[in-house]
């Protein structure tokens, strides 16, 4: 692990940001472009936001909630950069399906790269629901819709 700070790109937040809904993402438009699945919030006035930077030593831990606006900055350094990312949810909630929402683009976009990686013929497609059921791992309790 590393010490992360804003010259390595440390994780920068918008405190109370999960209150709002979520927002429309998709990928940024930067000189050089972004790494495949790289989204980012469309809409968001960043002059405005009240960004605050976590700057981490090694081993430090935050837990935030999913729709915290977050994201890292670039790392100008010549070092690395590492950090490890779990999702925690109840193992009884369920997958909500996106049709229509502002996660539908997303959601087509993982499931065309799986189907990608798997090789799958046109006729048998992986859907969301089936990958988020195969990516998900019981930690402890029953198993009940993971």
């Amino acid at each position: 692990m590393e010490n992360i700070n804003k010259e390595n790109g440390c994780l920068v937040v918008i405190p109370g940001s999960h209150k709002s809904e979520l927002l429309e993402h998709g990928y940024p438009e930067w000189e050089g472009g972004v790494n495949k699945m790289y989204y980012g919030i469309q809409k968001i006035d960043f002059e405005k936001a009240n960004l605050i930077h976590l700057i981490m030593d090694k081993g430090d831990t935050v837990f935030f909630h999913p729709l915290l606006i977050h994201g890292s900055g670039t790392n100008k350094t010549s070092g690395f950069r590492k950090a490890i990312s779990c999702h925690y949810a109840a193992s009884e909630c369920e997958y909500i399906d996106v049709t229509g929402t502002v996660q539908e683009a997303f959601k087509n976009e993982v499931e065309k790269l799986a189907n990608k990686k798997f090789g799958l013929p046109s006729d048998q497609k992986i859907s969301i629901d089936q990958i988020w059921r195969l990516k998900s791992r019981l930690v402890s309790g029953k198993k009940i819709n993971l």
